[in-house]
């Protein structure tokens, strides 16, 4: 319809004229020039129509409804690192690969069972608990993945100048961490 009733004058197109009071004529018994006699004028919010343009849809009768959404695509990834006492800064090992022993992806993954290491169990058990608590509540999961690599580190102490020193050797890359190497402003590479 595109229409609604006019709150006004309740639909019917005209009021009772206030100088008259739907009588007709004034007091002095002469007829109401306001209403022309009739007792009642024509509603000024509708015209006389007894329905206004209903404001929604501005008389088009169609509507476009739509929620807005904003959708964020993110990676949630945690880590734990078992016996890291070597002293090899923990970002180092999280650019390289070592031999992957365990991996499960699923919707919901379940904690590690049965792998020989307890710290491992326990660690996967806190981070799957952890993170289906932070981001089951306020976003939707659609999958989740866990995998447990061995990364190979190797620490070489050596002795140069009669001072010790030591460096690493890690991941399958066999990437070198050398943070106190000594004698390094003379060195140039050619």
């Amino acid at each position: 319809m595109g229409r609604t009733p006019c709150k006004e004058c309740a639909g019917g197109g005209n009021k009772i004229c206030w100088v008259c009071n739907g009588a007709g004529n004034r007091s002095s018994g002469d007829r109401c020039h306001h209403c022309q006699g009739r007792g009642r004028v024509n509603c000024s919010h509708c015209h006389g129509q007894g329905s206004r343009e209903c404001e929604t849809c501005k008389g088009k009768r169609q509507l476009l409804v739509f929620i807005n959404l904003k959708v964020i695509w993110t990676n949630n990834l945690d880590d734990y690192i078992v016996e890291q006492s070597s002293g090899l800064h923990v970002v180092n090992l999280s650019k390289v690969s070592g031999q992957e022993m365990f991996r499960d992806a699923q919707y919901m993954v379940y904690p590690v069972m049965g792998f020989p290491d307890p710290n491992v169990v326990r660690a996967a058990e806190r981070l799957v608990r952890e993170h289906q608590a932070r981001f089951s509540q306020t976003s939707r999961i659609l999958q989740q993945r866990q995998t447990i690599e061995l990364i190979p580190v190797t620490k070489v102490t050596y002795k140069w100048k009669g001072d010790s020193h030591i460096y690493f050797v890690y991941g399958n890359e066999f990437k070198v961490s050398a943070d106190n190497y000594p004698a390094t402003c003379c060195c140039t590479v050619m």
